[in-house]
C-alpha cells in the first residue's frame, strides 16, 4: 500500500458549508477531519470488491503537536469500491454515530478535468461529486478533484461522511450547553444555542441523539 499525495480541498454545497462552518467553531480542535494516507483495493472476478483504507487524522496549525492516535484502518466490501468504502466506514463508525444510519446515495458521479492536462493528457485531474440525502430528506452536495479516480472516490466518501460526524457531534455539544445557559437562566445564550440548533438540526438524526443526550444528562 503505498502513501499518496496530500489532498485538494473539499467542496460542499452552501448549505453543508454553513452546518460544517458552524460544527468548526463549536468543536474547534476536536472537529474531525481524515486523510486517506493509502489505500489497496482489491477487484474479485464476479464478486465485488474489496477495500482497505488507512486514515489520518487532520490536525489544525494550532494542534500540530498533538501525538496522534487517529489512524484508523477502514476495511469494507462491496459491488464496488463506493459501496465498499461506505460499507467500510459504517462498519467503524455507525454505531458511534447514528445519523450515518439514516444517509443513503442519491446521486454519485466521477469525471475528469482537463485543464492544465499536459502531453497525452492522461494526467487529467479525477473529479468526484456525491450527492447524499438523509432522514428528512436533506440533500448535501461534496465534490472532490484529485489526480486519482480511487482517490476522489474515497475522499469524497470521507467527505460526506465525516460532515454528518461533525454535525452530530457539534449537535450533542450544542444541547449540552443550551441546557447548562437556561439553568443559568441567561436568556442570551439560550436564544443563540436555539438559533444554531435550528442549523444543525436537519443534517443529524434528531430521535437517536436525543436519546444520547439524556442519557449524558
Amino acid at each position: 500500500m503505498s502513501a499518496l499525495a496530500p489532498p485538494s480541498e473539499p467542496r460542499l454545497d452552501p448549505e453543508a458549508a454553513r452546518v460544517d462552518q458552524l460544527a468548526r467553531e463549536i468543536l474547534h480542535e476536536d472537529h474531525r477531519a481524515y486523510d486517506a494516507e493509502g489505500i489497496e483495493l482489491v477487484e474479485h472476478a464476479g464478486d465485488g470488491v474489496s477495500v482497505t483504507v488507512v486514515l489520518k487524522r487532520r490536525r489544525p496549525a494550532s494542534d500540530a503537536g498533538a501525538v496522534d492516535s487517529d489512524v484508523v484502518n477502514v476495511t469494507g466490501k462491496g459491488v464496488g469500491l463506493v459501496d465498499a468504502f461506505f460499507n467500510g466506514v459504517m462498519l467503524a463508525w455507525a454505531e458511534e454515530f447514528s445519523s450515518l444510519k439514516t444517509i443513503h446515495i442519491s446521486d454519485f458521479s466521477v469525471g475528469t478535468g482537463f485543464d492544465g492536462a499536459q502531453g497525452r493528457r492522461s494526467d487529467a485531474l479525477a473529479h468526484a461529486i456525491l450527492r447524499l440525502k438523509n432522514a428528512h430528506d436533506v440533500e448535501y452536495t461534496f465534490e472532490r478533484q484529485t489526480a486519482s479516480i480511487t482517490r476522489s472516490c474515497v475522499q469524497v466518501v470521507l467527505d460526506a461522511v465525516t460532515f454528518f460526524i461533525n454535525a452530530e457531534r457539534a449537535y450533542l455539544q450544542l444541547q449540552l450547553a443550551l441546557k447548562d445557559a437556561a439553568e443559568r437562566r441567561r436568556s442570551d445564550l439560550v436564544a443563540r444555542y436555539r438559533e444554531q440548533l435550528s442549523t444543525l438540526v436537519l443534517a443529524t438524526s434528531y430521535a437517536e441523539i436525543s436519546e444520547k443526550f439524556h442519557k449524558a444528562e
